[in-house]
């Protein structure tokens, strides 16, 4: 549980088996590539990737197809670049024009389909279609009319149309009117002014209504043959070329992947050099891959040899604590050689979640939800939810509670030899303990950091934050003395305060923090003087350390929303488990739902709190944070999610 001890790889080489090399680089994923220095005689490569619209054009053609991005083992294809150029633009061409034809087919079946719609509506209409559109001297058109529309066509009998109904409903009457073709446009507004909709009749409606429904409803069923015909051709395709093409697929995304590292790369005098980092336990490993590349050399060196280059982060962390990473990434990865959080956060938050959130049963329901987050969707909260609830389940052992139920418990206590659960969460004597040992936790935790901030400053030289700040030593004494003497005094009646515990406790670790950079400069062998003056840096000084005294003021007493949580969860139980009882036979459904609810609202309260505490009274004492995270070269074959 540490950070990766990286080495620094050289690696010169002719420029022919450049290629290859980045192959090995990427197919190792253990090499983080970093730009390499220039010279006179060095130059970077800048080149257009040749391979990039190939795959573009290759990931259009699996996203026509709705096949998903995966690797296909692409060495037995035995194809050349031309030749793979050439199979995608034919297989493109095949989908081009089954994606023409469906689109054609389904756009003319809903277009027949309203048209035996709107014919459908003119059956009753015993003349052709054909007759009376080819009439040179009348007007007709079809349509529907608002029923009251309907009922004010008498206000126009005196005008020169007919308008014969065919079908109608509660709020329509479909028809058609006729009118002398000199009279139409008169008429045309006459019918708008009635809020007449007209019924385009296809041009292919040939017949009565009768017949020009059976001829365009033969046409849909053939028309629905020829789509099939085409969706079956679509999925043999898919079928028959997905292997082959999610091979070359592979194989271009490979190429591109590969050549876009050459960016890395410098050239000069035929020869490539290359330089990066890799973790020092699998150096080996990785120098293996270049031994029967003659052409290309390895040099090891010292992770610090290069001054321009800042080696990456990795963290490594075992099985349990592993899922916790993302909190560390959130906040920010540790410089390298710095200390490895993770293992601390994990203990912490696992700790007060299930401190603060204890029920045997709920803990359980926890614990499958974050299993399952994982196993179906790889949601990276899934780990860390399941260890908070085996954390959970622990804590409301010793609560004696499940899904809010307080004595079910009872009778396994009483046969392991105790009276009763060990901790009663609502009994009045207990509300002042649990607020104690919260306070008490947390003052632990902020110990913990200030050692941690001290063993920081001290490994980096940095004696003004390891010694003389409110972080350090001197806040280490000051706070740790005034706790040791509040609990003193309030446990055992012994008061420490006496003349020489306040002067070296109190007064001489003030002084120190008062006086912190320029007894730090002093320590790095600069003048001490402030270049503001010592009036200046005092004022500054003094509000710096008072901030610290409310830090460790707010800090510690932030803790007691622990002690809160546990009353506030058990208190809400006790009001679902009441209302359960109420209610009589629908009681259960009432226990399901409020325990679901609690489950919902208050795991996530606790979760953010938790995360407050670490990031606000933990990470704030010692953790800079600014790490830059290992990425090595490596071919990504799944899409991204976004």
């Amino acid at each position: 549980m540490s950070i990766e001890k990286m080495s620094l790889v050289n690696i010169v080489g002719s420029l022919s088996s450049l290629d290859e090399t980045l192959l090995n680089c990427c197919k190792s994923e253990l090499f983080h590539p970093e730009l390499a220095p220039t010279n006179t005689a060095f130059k970077k490569l800048e080149e257009e990737n040749p391979y990039t619209t190939k795959l573009q054009k290759a990931m259009g053609v699996l996203d026509d197809l709705g096949i998903a991005y995966g690797y296909r083992d692409y060495f037995s294809l035995n194809m050349s670049d031309e030749q793979v150029w050439a199979y995608i633009q034919q297989l493109e061409e095949h989908i081009t024009s089954c994606n023409h034809r469906r689109s054609e087919l389904r756009d003319s079946i809903r277009m027949h389909k309203q048209a035996v719609t709107q014919v459908g509506h003119m059956r009753g209409l015993e003349t052709k279609f054909d007759d009376i559109f080819d009439a040179k001297h009348s007007r007709a058109r079809f349509g529907r009319l608002p029923a009251d529309s309907t009922l004010k066509l008498e206000y126009y009998k005196e005008k020169d149309f007919f308008f014969f109904p065919f079908d109608h409903d509660g709020d329509y009457t479909w028809g058609v009117y006729f009118c002398p073709e000199a009279l139409g446009d008169e008429m045309d507004q006459i019918f708008d002014a009635l809020y007449f909709e007209e019924i385009k009749i296809p041009s292919y409606a040939h017949g009565t209504p009768d017949i020009a429904v059976q001829n365009i409803s033969a046409q849909i069923t053939k028309e629905e043959a020829a789509l099939t015909a085409v969706e079956t051709e679509t999925e043999q395709l898919i079928e028959s070329e997905k292997d082959k093409m999610l091979s070359v697929y592979s194989l271009l995304k490979m190429k591109n992947d590969t050549f876009a590292y050459r960016r890395y790369a410098v050239t000069g005098y035929d020869q490539f050099h290359l330089e990066g980092f890799v973790p020092e336990r699998q150096l080996k490993k990785f120098l293996s891959l270049f031994d029967k590349i003659d052409s290309v050399v390895c040099e090891v060196q010292p992770v610090d040899a290069d001054a321009r280059l800042t080696p990456p982060v990795k963290l490594h962390n075992n099985w349990l604590f592993k899922p916790f990473e993302m909190f560390v990434e959130m906040y920010g990865l540790p410089n390298y050689g710095e200390f490895n959080p993770t293992p601390l956060v994990g203990i912490i938050y696992m700790l007060l979640f299930g401190i603060m959130f204890g029920d045997l049963g709920q803990g359980f329901v926890i614990s499958i939800v974050g299993i399952l987050m994982w196993r179906l969707k790889k949601m990276q909260l899934g780990p860390i939810l399941a260890r908070c609830g085996v954390s959970s389940m622990i804590f409301g052992c010793l609560y004696g509670s499940v899904f809010g139920m307080e004595h079910v418990l009872d009778p396994i206590y009483r046969a392991l030899g105790f009276d009763g659960k060990p901790i009663e969460v609502l009994h009045p004597e207990t509300t002042n303990l649990l607020l104690v040992c919260a306070i008490g936790i947390g003052v632990v935790i902020i110990l913990t950091s200030i050692i941690l901030n001290i063993y920081l400053g001290l490994k980096k030289k940095d004696y003004e934050r390891a010694i003389f700040s409110g972080k350090g030593v001197a806040g280490l004494i000051l706070y740790g003395g005034i706790i040791a003497a509040a609990v003193l005094l309030l446990m055992s009646g012994i008061n420490v305060l006496n003349p020489v515990f306040i002067l070296l406790v109190i007064v001489l670790p003030i002084v120190l923090m008062l006086l912190q950079k320029p007894l730090g400069q002093l320590c790095k062998h600069k003048p001490a003087k402030p270049e503001e003056g010592f009036g200046g840096y005092l004022v500054e000084s003094f509000f710096e350390f008072f901030e610290t005294m409310l830090s460790f003021l707010s800090n510690t007493v932030s803790f007691l929303r622990v002690a809160g949580f546990i009353i506030s969860h058990a208190g809400m139980m006790t009001v679902v488990i009441s209302l359960s009882e109420l209610l009589g036979g629908v009681g259960p459904v009432m226990l399901i739902f409020g325990n679901a609810f609690v489950i919902c609202l208050e795991g996530l309260l606790v979760g953010i709190q938790v995360l407050r505490l670490l990031y606000y009274e933990t990470f704030s004492r010692f953790y800079d944070g600014g790490g830059k995270p290992y990425a090595p070269a490596k071919v990504e074959y799944e899409r991204k999610s976004k």
